[in-house]
């Protein structure tokens, strides 16, 4: 079933822009990908074709007609039980309970849901969701938080659905998996010069991957090409200039201004020349120049001209040149125990820790943060955790008004090389994501030995994953990297760590 928006309207009553303005698209049977920055629109988007919002204009259709209770919605959160989740579960109808085997949900998990983990509950709220048989699946942010075991396993019950399926996600691998269609949805002020302040979309016949590969060329592309038409027009005016001076010279040798008045034969000699157009010549050649010009100017100003941003940054330069080192060691926990082999940490090393959720992963985080406090090198560290309490946001603010002028400056175009708008620090909007990219921005001013982050990519959008990994990737420091995206570790990381659950102890750390 295919979802026509035509000329769709929307902002929303407390602000003071248009977001969609006179925006069309269709979208028909597979699965595609909603990506784009903070702010562009992805999740107003799916709300808007689901009818949980209303547009201010336009029209939304699913086959020619409106949109009906044949489309499903999941959002991120998943603290919601499902409505249908006992009624799908305990269904007679094998193929509505097959859903819930394929994503392993069994009965004694009903019985807990608020206990389960987050992937738990993703599992069974998307179950709930297949167990429908819609024919519109709208998918926000699927995979936040997931592992890879419980993200593969997601993906392949979602490879099953065979209707129109959209999902919102900055996963390029899940994305990859699932979607043979990418809709780039961009603030066109943002990405073009004199852009309209209101959301467009670049539209790409493959996964997220490459079309964040294609959507890069192709502005690089028109960037280059709009340069080159503009830098040819002002060569073209250079000589349309030299040629207005040749030509006010030639002017003047033929004004009848400085003969004698009695000298009739100059007179006759200056007529015959005019006549006979041989000091025609630059004037020609200019007017002929001049239409190139515009030529020229009207093939450049139908060019989209992107933005060019600023990326990458660098850390203080340390004098800390002692490697970390971790002694072989079981860490205990309750009833959990941890392997931990031998492990140095020089300033070379940028550590991808991966592995199933539970499997300890924050508990050897947790063991080398504690090493560093021993030992007294807790100056050196940054530690980015998975989720940042309402305190530490509001002492992530504080420390960021105790700079003086020139130091804001420095995190603030460090959050512009990151994706962030600087006037969002300054009103103190700061999203989930923008408060990690503050905490990072606050923590390369100074010198940093090692930089400890745990899903560093949550609650990020696309495109600050990309500057965040392209910066991370130059940075000349140590590094232990928590995450389940593995396009970014592959990026960023030359070192592997794997938690896994052993019969012999509940955890084990392996090189």
């Amino acid at each position: 079933m295919s979802i026509l928006i035509s000329n769709l309207n929307f902002s929303y009553p407390s602000s003071s822009t248009t977001l969609f303005e006179d925006f069309s698209l269709q979208l028909n049977d597979g699965w595609t990908c909603i990506a784009g920055s903070n702010g562009c629109g992805k999740s107003t988007l799916l709300k808007l074709i689901a009818g949980m919002i209303e547009p201010d204009g336009g029209k939304i259709s699913c086959g020619g007609s409106g949109i009906t209770n044949e489309v499903i919605y999941c959002p991120q959160e998943t603290a919601e039980i499902p409505e249908n989740l006992y009624t799908a579960f305990w269904s007679d109808d094998n193929d509505v309970r097959r859903f819930f085997s394929r994503l392993c949900v069994t009965e004694e998990m009903l019985e807990r849901y608020e206990t389960l983990s987050g992937g738990e509950k993703k599992r069974i709220q998307i179950a709930c969701a297949l167990a429908e048989q819609p024919q519109i699946l709208l998918l926000d942010e699927p995979t936040n938080h997931l592992d890879a075991a419980t993200t593969s396993m997601i993906s392949s019950a979602l490879s099953d659905f065979h209707g129109t399926g959209i999902m919102v996600s900055h996963d390029r691998g899940f994305a990859d998996s699932l979607c043979t269609r990418t809709i780039y949805l961009y603030n066109e002020s943002h990405a073009f010069a004199g852009g309209r302040d209101c959301i467009a979309y670049d539209s790409y016949p493959c996964g997220l991957s490459k079309a964040l590969e294609l959507r890069q060329s192709g502005m690089e592309q028109s960037r280059g090409d709009w340069e080159r038409l503009n830098s040819k027009a002002a060569s073209e005016k250079q000589r349309s200039a030299k040629l207005e001076a040749e030509n006010q010279k030639s002017k003047a040798r033929l004004s009848k201004k400085t003969i004698d008045s009695h000298d009739h034969d100059a007179k006759l000699k200056m007529d015959v020349a005019r006549i006979s157009g041989k000091d025609r010549t630059t004037g020609d050649a200019k007017a002929r120049l001049e239409t190139q010009i515009r030529q020229t100017e009207a093939a450049r100003d139908s060019i989209k001209k992107s933005l060019r941003r600023k990326e990458g940054f660098s850390v203080e330069k340390t004098d800390y040149a002692k490697p970390i080192i971790i002694d072989e060691t079981t860490i205990q926990a309750g009833n959990y125990s941890l392997s931990v082999p031998h492990i140095e940490i020089t300033r070379e090393t940028k550590i991808a820790l991966t592995g199933q959720n539970g499997a300890g992963k924050t508990l050897f985080v947790h063991h080398v943060i504690e090493l560093l406090e021993m030992s007294g090198r807790t100056k050196e560290m940054l530690y980015l955790p998975q989720e940042i309490s309402e305190e530490q946001k509001l002492s992530i603010l504080d420390d960021f008004y105790k700079l003086d002028e020139a130091e804001r400056g420095e995190v603030l175009s460090t959050l512009f090389r990151l994706e962030s708008e600087p006037e969002n620090i300054n009103q103190q909007q700061l999203s989930p994501g923008e408060h990690r990219k503050l905490m990072i921005a606050l923590a390369i001013q100074k010198p940093l030995s090692l930089l400890i982050m745990d899903e560093p990519t949550n609650h990020m959008d696309i495109t600050s994953v990309l500057a965040l990994e392209n910066a991370l990737a130059s940075l000349n420091c140590a590094m232990l990297v928590v995450s389940h995206d593995q396009s970014f570790l592959d990026k960023i990381t030359n070192m592997k760590l794997v938690a896994e659950r052993t019969k012999e102890s509940n955890g084990v750390i392996k090189l």
